[in-house]
């Protein structure tokens, strides 16, 4: 990345006789690209009653997506419909209050899928190799209150309940899986084709769990507000966490972790007995106005029971995900405004992050990969005139994110410029101008996530180089 931001990967270095150096995704080979169609409907209706507040939403979803992952993965073919229905109830009989005396919700989601799984070969689409069908349904109901304990403090107490299922019906006939590769040593060239043993993939899970949360909000004068709250969560495993690809390589498609053995029986599917993620959070924050001055400070900690971890493998395909056993969370959010002068205004905003495993065997306290540890933004705006108005914005991360659990590879700080004005002609047309990146700065924008990296891993995904934009806004 360092050497050629614009060089596109072409999978490990083979050193004879049968050693390999730098993996990665054999791209130039794989062609990965995805294309996804949607079709999505809905609306909302709101009506009030004097002190009565109901709120109705309905939605609908229809998904076309063609996943091409590099061999590893294969070719993932998803067409599923979703629907989704929300009813809100609110008892307000204080109007001027800031919060409703009593708020109730229910949240009704239910989908299902259609997945067909294929070899990817050369960048074409190969053989079949799974189908399934995937239905999943999420309930969550919410009661919480808001008591006025004081002419400042207000109590906030509240009760959730979630519950959802996931089932996947594998659907897959043959009595083998296909499997393609490559050899090695001429990544172009392909071996003899091979099968495995269909193991199947089926599954039928539920969870649910109960969430109950407790908040105070205190506001000492006008134009600020301090909170303190305690709570519970929960979250279900998706069908992309209980169901993916395996044991392939750079050089060969799932169910086949030695290139050159094809007779090698290995799974192509994983489907983990994953546990619904739970944590109990702590937080507390002050936002407020005075003067020229506007803030907010927020701080979290929390600790996390079965967190589903997702990774990838060294072609950057996604793996199954994974319960950490305990991890806890601490966060801090800072933002600050200020008015320079009547034309001149700054912001900042200061993200900390500290998220690791707790005693875990294998990770011991390390921190949790993906997780940059510290991000700033900043912009600063000066309005020239009432019609033309100049922006610059960095954004800075300025520690060593790590790459993998182990934390042995770690992305480099960087900090990137952009700047940006816009001159309005009319009350309803605009045209602006920006340039992003415009030191053009080499860096790591994303990475993979991985348990165990190596030193010499593609592992490292470059962020866009100096961008030019321009246009015209319109509002009607």
């Amino acid at each position: 990345m360092q050497a050629n931001p614009r060089q596109v990967f072409a999978g490990p270095t083979f050193i004879p006789p049968s050693t390999s150096i730098n993996p990665g995704p054999n791209v130039v080979r794989d062609r990965p690209r995805r294309e996804a169609e949607q079709f999505v409907a809905g609306s909302r209706t709101t009506a009030t009653f004097d002190a009565h507040l109901f709120d109705v939403a309905l939605g609908y979803t229809h998904t076309d997506d063609m996943f091409r992952f590099p061999i590893s993965s294969g070719v993932r073919a998803t067409r599923g419909d979703d629907a989704t229905g929300v009813f809100r109830y609110a008892y307000k009989p204080d109007s001027a209050a800031a919060l409703p005396l009593l708020e109730t919700t229910a949240r009704y989601s239910v989908g299902s899928a259609d997945r067909e799984n294929f070899i990817n070969q050369a960048g074409q689409t190969g053989a079949k190799f799974g189908e399934s069908r995937l239905d999943a349904t999420t309930l969550a109901l919410h009661t919480g209150l808001n008591l006025p304990v004081w002419d400042r403090i207000t109590v906030s107490p509240a009760i959730a309940y979630g519950y959802a299922t996931r089932d996947n019906d594998d659907v897959y006939r043959s009595a083998t899986r296909p499997t393609i590769a490559y050899n090695p040593a001429n990544p172009t060239m392909l071996l003899p084709n091979g099968a495995v043993p269909t193991q199947s993939s089926s599954y039928a899970l539920s969870y649910s769990a109960w969430s109950p949360s407790l908040g105070v909000t205190f506001r000492p004068v006008a134009g600020q507000t301090i909170f303190a709250a305690v709570s519970r969560s929960f979250e279900p495993p998706s069908h992309d966490d209980l169901l993916a690809t395996v044991n392939g390589t750079p050089n060969s498609s799932a169910g086949r972790p030695t290139p050159g053995n094809p007779g090698l029986v290995a799974a192509a599917f994983a489907t983990p007995d994953l546990k619904a993620q739970t944590a109990t959070t702590v937080e507390g924050g002050w936002r407020g106005r005075a003067g020229i001055l506007s803030w907010d400070a927020v701080s979290y900690y929390s600790w996390v029971d079965n967190e589903l971890l997702s990774l990838r493998d060294s072609t950057g395909a996604l793996m199954a995900a994974f319960n950490a056993d305990r991890t806890t969370h601490l966060g801090v959010e800072l933002g600050l405004g200020v008015r320079i002068t009547p034309r001149l205004t700054g912001r900042v905003a200061y993200t900390y992050q500290d998220f690791r495993f707790d005693n875990d065997p294998l990770r011991g306290n390390n921190r949790l990969a993906g997780a940059p540890p510290h991000l700033v933004n900043a912009v600063l705006q000066y309005q020239a005139t009432d019609a033309w108005k100049l922006e610059g914005a960095v954004r800075w991360s300025p520690g060593h994110m790590p790459v993998d659990n182990m934390n042995t590879l770690f992305a480099d700080p960087f900090v990137v410029a952009d700047v940006r004005t816009e001159y309005r002609i009319s009350e309803r047309f605009a045209v602006f101008g920006e340039i992003t990146n415009l030191f053009n700065a080499t860096y790591a924008a994303s990475t993979l996530i991985v348990d165990q990296a190596r030193p010499d891993q593609a592992a490292f995904i470059p962020g866009d180089g100096r961008g030019y934009y321009g246009g015209i806004r319109a509002r009607f």
